[in-house]
């Protein structure tokens, strides 16, 4: 102890504490460029830089999400704006009497990575990483897989790919669901998948970060996914399809009411039988003005027998298959045919009511699919704007913490300042020179 003493004595005399030094306010300020005071920084204010995130994790909502996306860009567009703009006229000091270049900068980069890029990347990951609890059905397919095989059917049945009645081939029978699945999966589908894979290969680095970000439009997900799993998939949906179409459009409205309920559709979709059914008459008759063409397509792909004169009349004055194709077309020349067509038949009122009934029940037809479609793509769409909603509210604060504490501190404001250096030296040379 007593020799402990001695060296301690003999050291502390040359020892010298050295006192804290004070931070100046320039240094403070730095320290803490997310002001405490400052409003900009603080929310809810700085809720409107992430509008736009907001946007990107709505986009993936059916019909309405991307209009959202980009009007939701216009507030965080404002708010970044108003802040950098602020950080500049409130310069280094904080106090706004020196405007500064360097802070504008400063707080840009800020804005860039903590309220555009790194926020709408955690929202991407958190829409993917939501997307792939859909395997769990036995499909296997993710949501978005499942959405681009929605989004073709939707538009098949729009075209009218779905056209229902049997036919002979080669001197076989086809049935109706059979030739539409054919039509939908090796005539079109097959060749599509096969051209947006070709397509992939020879896309660049920065095509690639673009589709991410973006929305991109195809079979982007689909053809990377397993052939087999995508063709068990489409091809029940295709039945699905074809059977409710079936229904809508052959059977009395009582038995498409207890069809619906004995199926367990959604709820909504009766309601939407129920509407479509009142506005049934007005729409036939929007139906035959605008797409003649469509209802000739009804008329010949009908097996029904009260339309068999009908057809044989059609097939009788249209007896080569490429006249049919171009009376039933979506060109000009289709229509004007197919409507001059309907005129004449209509002239006979036992022809006219046929004509009107069947263009009654093709409105309900497409009215009620092209809803049961959307339904089904809505739900994918819930599944991942949860998921980037989710994704987003956990990182949002992380994200803003990891840029101003290591992207800004350690990077942003040391380049900043070697170039202020640089610029004074320049300055001092260039007076001592002269």
């Amino acid at each position: 102890m007593t020799e402990f003493n001695s060296t301690y004595a003999l050291i502390m005399p040359k020892v010298k504490l050295t006192p804290v030094k004070q931070k100046t306010k320039q240094e403070e300020v730095k320290e803490i460029i997310q002001n405490p005071n400052d409003p900009l920084a603080k929310y809810p204010l700085r809720a409107f830089g992430y509008s736009n995130e907001v946007g990107a994790a709505v986009s993936a909502m059916p019909g309405w999400g991307k209009a959202a996306e980009l009007a939701l860009w216009v507030p965080a567009l404002m708010y970044l704006g108003a802040d950098i703009y602020d950080k500049y006229k409130r310069g280094k000091e904080g106090d706004y009497t020196k405007a500064s270049a360097a802070a504008a900068v400063e707080q840009a980069t800020f804005q860039a990575l903590a309220s555009v890029i790194l926020p709408t990347t955690a929202v991407k990951i958190g829409q993917g990483i939501a997307g792939q609890f859909t395997k769990f059905d036995n499909a296997g397919l993710s949501a978005t897989v499942k959405e681009e095989l929605f989004e073709k059917l939707q538009d098949d049945f729009a075209k009218a790919k779905f056209a229902k009645g049997d036919r002979i081939e080669n001197g076989k029978l086809k049935k109706g669901k059979d030739a539409v699945w054919e039509r939908i999966y090796d005539h079109s589908f097959l060749h599509e998948l096969d051209a947006t894979k070709e397509k992939i290969k020879n896309e660049s680095v920065l095509k690639k970060i673009l589709k991410f970000f973006g929305h991109p439009s195809g079979y982007n997900a689909a053809c990377k996914t397993q052939r087999t799993k995508i063709e068990a998939y489409l091809q029940r949906k295709v039945y699905d399809i074809f059977d409710l179409q079936t229904v809508l459009e052959t059977k009395s409205s009582e038995q498409i009411k207890n069809y619906l309920i004995d199926k367990k559709f959604d709820k909504n979709l009766l309601k939407i039988y129920n509407r479509a059914l009142q506005k049934s008459e007005k729409n036939s008759q929007t139906l035959i003005k605008e797409r003649p063409n469509f209802v000739i397509e009804k008329i010949l792909s009908s097996d029904e027998k009260q339309y068999s004169d009908l057809i044989s009349t059609i097939r009788t004055e249209f007896p080569n298959i490429s006249d049919r194709k171009v009376l039933v077309s979506a060109t000009d020349n289709g229509k004007q045919i197919s409507a001059s067509l309907l005129k004449k038949f209509m002239q006979n009122e036992n022809n006219r009511n046929l004509i009107e009934t069947i263009a009654q029940k093709a409105t309900i037809s497409n009215e009620v699919i092209d809803k049961f479609i959307q339904n089904k793509k809505l739900k994918m769409g819930l599944l991942k704007t949860t998921g980037g909603f989710i994704s987003l509210a956990l990182l949002a604060i992380p994200i803003d913490n990891f840029v101003h504490k290591y992207i800004i501190k350690k990077f942003v404001e040391p380049g900043l300042k070697n170039v202020s250096d640089f610029k004074e030296l320049l300055s001092f040379k260039s007076k001592h020179n002269n």
